[in-house]
């Protein structure tokens, strides 16, 4: 039985299982904008990797480029963020600094949250919240990639600051919907903690960072859970560079709601329910009488696409859920196409893509 992934993006495990080089596998598994680093970004990093001067010297421990870059793009300041190799160490360094004598995560939800409560010895149950608690709310959410309004976190942080919790806000994805942002909030409210991805939105995780935003003396204590110089020189200064390029978030954006739509609709006419999202993935509820995991494993074998299911997600039914990232066109058309040949084999469905 095969054992299924506990994130997505495991590329190389992929191709091994498929029997196949690791370019060959078609990654729908991670959702990363497939627009890729700004141009201005990729320029800056191919020329400074060729610099001899860029690998000798320790990076900025302040990161001061990109820290302002961050200031200026999120409206916040320069001293409540705090700058990570990626969004998930910063999951791990906000629980160690609030130490919550629990923590309250709504499920379906990303398994790094109760690995981050493990780890920091924080029990993780249902609410209703207690003083102590800490609640970990995730916008837009993942799997599901429904998204709440900025009014409505507010009226969950009010709630949770009422019953004397802290709160996380996983903002890994709001870049899709910067309207529902609460990181302004956070930067100004004790008790918040907003986390950040930038290698998701612009399209390069093999780059590994994030930020975390808060009061400034939370964000000194989040800080010192973190290891010196967490992010690469390299890494650093392509995405200070991402983040002066004004005209990218928001062709990034209307092309994955065009694409988002166009693919959800052909994944609909196939049989799969795919729910409504704000962010850049869709999540399937396969058709009835059809197993999520053999179709993930068919997908990989028979034709080199990752998808990721959905049976680690606490609180989703076994066997039917599968996420899958928005991409290009035709590599949306690939998956279809290929999903279509899988489910032609299942009585009663849709044959045609």
């Amino acid at each position: 039985m095969t054992t299924p992934y506990p994130h997505g993006g495991d590329v190389e495990r992929a191709a091994r299982q498929a029997g196949v080089a690791s370019d060959c596998i078609l990654d729908f598994s991670s959702n990363i904008n497939p627009m890729g680093l700004p141009a201005g970004a990729a320029e800056r990093l191919a020329r400074e990797a060729r610099d001899p001067r860029m690998w000798n010297r320790y990076p900025d421990p302040q990161y001061g480029e990109l820290r302002r870059a961050i200031s200026r793009y999120a409206g916040v300041a320069p001293e409540s963020i705090v700058i990570a190799s990626g969004a998930d160490s910063l999951i791990h360094a906000a629980v160690r600094a609030l130490a919550p004598d629990r923590c309250v995560i709504p499920i379906p939800a990303f398994s790094e949250y109760e690995r981050a409560c493990k780890a920091a010895g924080c029990e993780s149950s249902p609410g209703p919240l207690r003083p102590g608690d800490l609640l970990i709310l995730n916008n837009p959410h993942n799997p599901s990639g429904a998204c709440a309004s900025r009014d409505e976190m507010l009226e969950q942080i009010g709630a949770a600051a009422a019953a004397g919790a802290a709160v996380l806000a996983d903002e890994a994805f709001i870049d899709y919907v910067p309207e529902s942002a609460i990181t302004q909030y956070a930067s100004q409210t004790g008790g918040v903690i907003s986390i950040r991805s930038l290698t998701k939105f612009f399209g390069c995780p093999g780059l590994r960072a994030g930020y975390a935003v808060a009061i400034p003396d939370t964000a000194r204590v989040v800080g010192e859970q973190l290891p010196p110089w967490p992010v690469t020189t390299l890494a650093a200064n392509a995405l200070a560079e991402a983040l002066q390029d004004a005209d990218y978030p928001s062709a990034a954006r209307e092309q994955n709601r065009q694409r988002r739509e166009r693919f959800a609709a052909a994944l609909s006419a196939l049989g799969c329910d795919a729910l409504p999202g704000a962010a850049n993935f869709l999540l399937l509820r396969t058709p009835a009488g059809s197993n999520a995991v053999q179709i993930r494993d068919r997908l990989l074998r028979e034709h080199a696409i990752l998808v990721r299911e959905c049976d680690s997600f606490a609180g989703l039914e076994p066997g039917r859920y599968l996420r899958v990232a928005v991409r290009r066109d035709d590599e949306n058309q690939r998956l279809i196409t290929a999903l279509a040949n899988i489910l032609r084999e299942i009585p009663c469905l849709p044959t045609h893509p």
